[in-house]
């Protein structure tokens, strides 16, 4: 054999065992970071979900060693489905839905938000225009009122039961409208076309002057109902939920963890703690005294 030919098989071998290093190195690196699907239940719109929760799901992908990739999803049937086809691994969703949820034996617990008062509940107000003649619920009978989402923990669930306490049967005694938007339901309320609009107090707080609340008053508040969850699916590995907890609820430890908090403060998180189960009772008072 010639040197030239010597050298053109070695080339070839020294060009293989290369290729064959990368494609294993790859295969590893794939093995060891799996994606990672986090579902995040909004009826707003995707793009601006994904923004906001795209440093969350970068500083998890670092922590746990898999690629997270934020779905937003848009309706509780959607959700369900997601959730039952293994699409979705993690979500954050409102406590009324991870209560359904987790009565059809679907998902476990991760972790609670603690909205930026420092609390895992919170409570719904009632907004009219500061012009107009209602001063209390009782003044609503035959009323157009806004709510944010069927779906809805302090959106809908917790100011409805606080109407049906009241003596209000709402759809019979007044008129529900569904906006999917706290910036609607708000100036739906400032220019006339509801005659009120009720959210959680908190999000009013920091989004209603920026949508024009000073013509607004608040008439009612509802009982407390516990803030959103971080949940996974059933099914999940155990080391992967167990890690994926310790570092949701550890965030706020690190610098850079603090740094994402600080980035979510307009969607009122302040921060991941420990769920606590007994906040359940909270939701399951208020669909008892709605019949749900």
């Amino acid at each position: 054999m010639n040197s030239t030919i010597l050298i053109k098989s070695k080339w070839k071998s020294l060009c293989l065992f290369i290729f064959l290093q990368s494609f294993y190195t790859s295969q590893c690196f794939a093995e060891e970071a799996p994606e990672i699907n986090f579902g995040i239940l909004s009826p707003g719109k995707a793009p601006r979900i994904k923004i906001i929760w795209q440093p969350f799901s970068d500083y998890m992908s670092k922590r746990t060693g898999g690629l997270i990739k934020i779905v937003v999803i848009s309706s509780f049937k959607e959700m369900q489905k997601a959730i039952d086809e293994k699409n979705i691994d993690f979500f954050y969703i409102n406590s009324y839905v991870f209560y359904r949820l987790k009565q059809k034996g679907k998902v476990v617990a991760v972790a609670q938000m603690k909205n930026t008062l420092g609390k895992i509940t919170s409570q719904s107000e009632f907004i009219v225009r500061r012009d107009s003649e209602i001063n209390t619920v009782a003044d609503l009978k035959g009323k157009n009122i806004a709510f944010v989402n069927p779906m809805g923990a302090g959106g809908y669930i917790a100011p409805r039961a606080y109407l049906y306490q009241a003596g209000l049967k709402n759809g019979i005694d007044s008129n529900e409208i569904f906006t999917n938007n706290l910036f609607n339901s708000i100036r739906g309320v400032t220019l006339g076309e509801y005659d009120a609009a009720t959210m959680c107090g908190l999000n009013y707080t920091l989004i209603g002057k920026e949508a024009g609340n000073v013509d607004l008053k608040v008439i009612a508040v509802s009982d407390s109902y516990p803030e959103n969850i971080i949940a996974a699916r059933k099914g999940v590995p155990f080391k992967l939920l167990a890690l994926f907890k310790d570092e949701v609820i550890n965030m706020s430890s690190s610098k850079d963890g603090k740094k994402v908090i600080e980035g979510m403060k307009n969607i009122k998180i302040g921060s991941f703690v420990k769920y606590d189960e007994s906040s359940e009772n909270l939701t399951r008072n208020l669909l008892k005294s709605i019949n749900y």
